[in-house]
């Protein structure tokens, strides 16, 4: 079987959290491990644990026990916390992680050809047995203030300052007090609350001027972007789970891309002409006059902030606001088991140490 090349005798080890979606993922944890157990895919189950100390146990799995295949149910956080574990272990380059989707927006999974949810359960379990793997590119994140950093990290989609961010932060307090409510905690909840607090910020920027300034400085290229919304360094092709900003745009090339956000205009012709089911593209937009901002596109990137006070967020968590950010990509240090049809030629590659 495939998989046993990268398990070298050891099982493989599924991190969750059984508590998840109400209890609903305590089930899905269940299907799961009975597909693997059907594929011949040997396995322990391991649950998340609070406060960021999944990172640990995947690293301690790693390097203590002889784990080589860690596989990640959830969304988004739960994938960032099993792969810091992953790429802080001593073993990292000796190490593939599968892939089971199941929150919110996945735009990991989706980024490299899985669908998410239960239903999407036997065919990326199917995935994980066959074994096909990829490099996918990891960005180390600098976070300075009055000249002291404040914060260091790492991400694996994307990395924000300005309205998505604020947004983000926004859906947390909202969640916070929904879930304080019976009843209305079940039904308002996950896109819902995250589109709510959307709109909501995007009505308070035409009473409040929510813009800032950004001296942006990319591969040694200086750009200013003055008076913009938000920008969104880019790692993953797709964006909170439906939009595409760079249809060429690859996970394992070992560059990002920068998308300024510059007005209302540009977010909403961005908002319609990059979903991936939209009828209407960018191209036929700037045809009726709908322009956008490009890309900007390189692998070490400086934003110094010049005026205003914008929120920042890496992989959906909020950040500690700076006044200089500093990203690099590091190439294809993170190896991913993927679709078949998902890998190329130029995806084979040594992993870096980070």
């Amino acid at each position: 079987m495939a998989i046993a090349a990268w398990l070298r005798g050891q099982p493989a080890v599924l991190v969750a959290n059984p508590t998840a979606h109400s209890g609903s993922a305590e089930e899905w944890i269940k299907t799961a491990r009975a597909l693997l157990d059907e594929a011949k895919v040997p396995h322990r189950f391991e649950p998340t644990q609070p406060d960021g100390k999944t990172t640990q146990v995947v690293r301690d799995l790693i390097d203590k026990d002889g784990t080589r295949v860690v596989i990640y149910m959830g969304g988004d956080g739960t994938f960032a916390e099993v792969a810091k574990g992953i790429l802080a272990s001593r073993h990292a380059p000796e190490v593939a992680m599968g892939m089971l989707p199941t929150g919110t927006a996945n735009d990991q999974g989706k980024s490299f050809g899985l669908q998410a949810g239960p239903g999407a359960l036997p065919r990326n379990v199917a995935v994980i047995a066959a074994s096909v793997t990829v490099g996918c590119d990891v960005g180390i994140l600098e976070v300075e203030k009055d000249r002291e950093e404040i914060h260091h990290d790492l991400f694996f989609d994307s990395f924000s300052v300005g309205l998505g961010a604020a947004c983000l932060e926004t859906r947390n307090r909202d969640r916070e007090i929904v879930g304080k409510i019976p009843l209305l905690g079940a039904i308002y909840r996950d896109q819902m609350v995250y589109a709510g607090a959307v709109l909501r910020r995007f009505a308070e920027s035409y009473v409040t001027d929510v813009k800032f300034d950004l001296e942006v400085v990319v591969d040694g290229h200086h750009h200013d972007l003055g008076h913009v919304l938000d920008v969104i360094i880019k790692n993953t092709k797709i964006f909170g789970g439906e939009w595409v900003f760079d249809p060429v745009a690859e996970s394992d090339d070992g560059r990002f891309e920068l998308v300024p956000i510059t007005g209302r205009r540009d977010f909403g012709t961005k908002l319609l002409g990059t979903l991936r089911h939209s009828p209407v593209g960018l191209d036929e937009l700037s045809q009726i006059g709908l322009e956008h901002s490009a890309p900007i596109i390189g692998s070490r990137f400086e934003l110094v902030v010049r005026s205003g006070s914008p929120s920042a967020q890496c992989d959906g968590e909020e950040l500690p606001k700076g006044d200089r950010y500093r990203v690099q990509c590091v190439p294809r240090a993170l190896r991913l088991i993927v679709p078949r049809e998902e890998v190329e030629p130029s995806a084979a590659s040594s992993l870096p140490n980070l």
